[in-house]
């Protein structure tokens, strides 16, 4: 499980460095890379959606996965319509928009994994452990 972590902890945020730049490229220079920037928000999305799973699943950041799971919901649509949201001056809202939900998808993407691998990491020492039934 803790190579699961592994993975999605560089994935999740490489995807989104490359979704953020690609996204940024467009919007300053207009220089067009959607396709790839859309697959960066789909590798964006799965993992958030994998660690999001999981999360719900572990004892301790259940609120957190949760959360990852409303925001596996919101990143694609938000993605996929935000073009057709505010057309004209105010466009620039729903660009900052859309930049901050993706900022924040690699934010619990990283705290889900951060917060995983340290629990396995963490040795009892002097106990036994005891399992409640």
């Amino acid at each position: 499980m803790s190579i699961l972590f592994h993975i999605l902890k560089w994935v999740g945020p490489l995807s989104g460095v490359g979704a953020i730049t690609l996204g940024l490229l467009h919007w300053f220079f207009h220089i067009s890379f959607l396709e790839l920037h859309m697959l960066f928000g789909f590798l964006v999305t799965l993992s958030l959606l994998l660690s999001g799973i999981i999360a719900l699943l572990t004892r301790g950041i259940r609120v957190l996965g949760a959360i990852a799971l409303v925001f596996v919901l919101i990143v694609p649509v938000f993605g996929l319509t935000q073009m057709l949201i505010f057309i004209g001056d105010f466009h620039w809202l729903i660009q900052i928009a859309h930049l901050l939900v993706g900022v924040a998808a690699v934010q619990i993407i990283e705290k889900i994994c951060k917060h995983a691998l340290q629990n396995k990491q963490k040795p009892v020492i002097g106990k036994k452990a005891v399992s409640v039934s």
